[in-house]
Parts: C-alpha cells; sequence; structure tokens
C-alpha cells in the first residue's frame, strides 16, 4: 500500500528537523507525499519546495493553527498554502506571535518564581521558536519529569499548572477564513482536544463553514477511534486526512509515517485544491 503524512513539524516551529530532512526521511521510509505544517507559521515553505523535487517526495505547504472551540484549545491544518497567500498568512500571525511571546515570558517567570531553574535566555537562542514543547524538553533536560508526557500532565498543564494560553482564534471563524486564502482546512486530531460529542456537534457547523477534511489517522488513535472518525468523515462528506505529527526528538515515540495515512488522503486533498473556484 502507498503512504503519505499530511501533518508533521520542523525547526521552524517545535521540531527538530529541517524541511530538507523531513524530505530525505520522509523519501527512506518510503512515503510519496509529506506536509509541513509547523505550528502558526510558514517559514519553512521556501525550503521544502526547493528540495521536494530534487530529493522526489511530493510536499505540501500547511501550517498547524491553535484556535478555540467551546473555551477548549483546538487546532487546524491549514493546507496547500500557495504562494500567494503566505504574505497573508505571516500578518495572520504576527499578532499570535506577540501573545504567544508574552505567554512564554509569563510561563518563564512562574516556573522559577516556583522553584524550577529553567534556562529560558538559552531557550531563545537556540529555538526559532518556542512553544511549551521546547519548556518540556528543557523540565527533562533538568530532571524536573520523566518526559514530556508527565510535563504537560502536571506543570504545563493550562488551568492546573503554570500555564496560562493566550488569546486564541475561534475555530469556525478561522475555517473561513483559510478558505477566503484559497487553503484546505481540516481539522487536527480532534479526539485529542474534544470530547466524540462535542466532535460531533462541531462537524455540521465546521463544513458550513468551508471544512474539507478531518485527521481519522493519527498515531495515538486507537483503531476503534480511526474506524468512528472514518464514519464521521463519510457522514457529513469530509475527506479523511491524516498525519504522524511528526517533531523528531522533540515528541517521544512517534515516527515519521507513523500514521500510515493511505495515499489516496493527499491525492483526494490535491484534487480538491484543484477544483475551479465557483
Amino acid at each position: 500500500m502507498k503512504y503519505c503524512d499530511l501533518h508533521n513539524h520542523s525547526v521552524y516551529s517545535d521540531g527538530t528537523y529541517t524541511p530538507r530532512e523531513l524530505l530525505e526521511y520522509a523519501k527512506e521510509k518510503g512515503l510519496l507525499a509529506i506536509a509541513l505544517t509547523d505550528h502558526n507559521c510558514v517559514d519553512g515553505a521556501d525550503e521544502l519546495e526547493k528540495y521536494a523535487k530534487e530529493i522526489g517526495i511530493e510536499a505540501v505547504v500547511g501550517s498547524e493553527l491553535t484556535t478555540e472551540y467551546k473555551g477548549k484549545e483546538t487546532h487546524l491544518l491549514a493546507l496547500f498554502i500557495d504562494e500567494g497567500a503566505r504574505e497573508e498568512m505571516k500578518e495572520f500571525f504576527k499578532e499570535r506571535k506577540r501573545l504567544k511571546s508574552q505567554s512564554n515570558e509569563q510561563l518563564a517567570k512562574a516556573l522559577i518564581k516556583g522553584g524550577y531553574e529553567i534556562d529560558f535566555e538559552g531557550m531563545k537562542k537556540e529555538y526559532k521558536s518556542i512553544n511549551r514543547a521546547h519548556f518540556s524538553k528543557e523540565l527533562v533536560k533538568k530532571g524536573y519529569v520523566k518526559d514530556s508526557n508527565e510535563a504537560f500532565a502536571t506543570l504545563l498543564k493550562e488551568g492546573n499548572g503554570f500555564y496560562v494560553s493566550c488569546p486564541r482564534p475561534g475555530l469556525l471563524d478561522t475555517i473561513e477564513w483559510v478558505r477566503s486564502i484559497g487553503a484546505l482546512p481540516v481539522l487536527a486530531h480532534p479526539l485529542l482536544s474534544l470530547e466524540s460529542d462535542e466532535v460531533e456537534e462541531l462537524l455540521p457547523l465546521a463544513k458550513e463553514k468551508g471544512l474539507c477534511g478531518i485527521e481519522c489517522y493519527y498515531g495515538l488513535f486507537t483503531p476503534e477511534q480511526v474506524e468512528y472518525l472514518c464514519q464521521l468523515a463519510d457522514k457529513h462528506g469530509l475527506i479523511k486526512s491524516g498525519g504522524s505529527d511528526f517533531h523528531g526528538s522533540m515528541k517521544e515515540g512517534v515516527d515519521l509515517g507513523y500514521a500510515n495515512v493511505p495515499y489516496s488522503a493527499y491525492l483526494k486533498l490535491r484534487n480538491e485544491i484543484l477544483k475551479p473556484s465557483p
């Protein structure tokens, strides 16, 4: 069977591979297509496209957008972001990055005040951008937690630790905006942030706003969850997408291609983006 992986991160957000290294690794893994979906940025797009043909992998420029639905952090992938839309996308991210920077400063101060001696200045020098995954790595390195799962479940848990989120745009409005710039909105790993009844309530509303796909195939989902989401996708006429959410060494136990996403998912999304505008 042919496979793709439509959810991956690079050094431009919280991954440890460059876009070129991602492409080379995908080739090694036998994948036919990958998407680069760094958090709230498209900074790796040029590098991805520069090397994709040379390496022989079909590459999708995307981004993972942080949004909110019913007070919960919910992630949305924007896929097939063409060159003409990237400046508008960068403008969209400017305020988000400013707020995220403030949130990072607050988290660092709270951790240090709480007795956790993290090197925040060193983190800022080492990484192109910072989010909780980088704080998690620092906490593991210093021995305060055994792994990132423990960090996110305790010290970095929203509402129950030191982390306070910054304001997030609404999911439904963001879906509509992604469509307006000519990209494809795909709901990312819905069962990580939402309960099944919330997903079922959301999908018809999201479809009305322009949602075109949902991540059914995801490395952390059980076979039963995959089947359930595939049934929901069919019910609402959504493309069944998916990805490993690969971050390199930043995310333990998740390898590129881990989600076994059929290559047909890429082909269906590509056909959707190639449809003439109504």
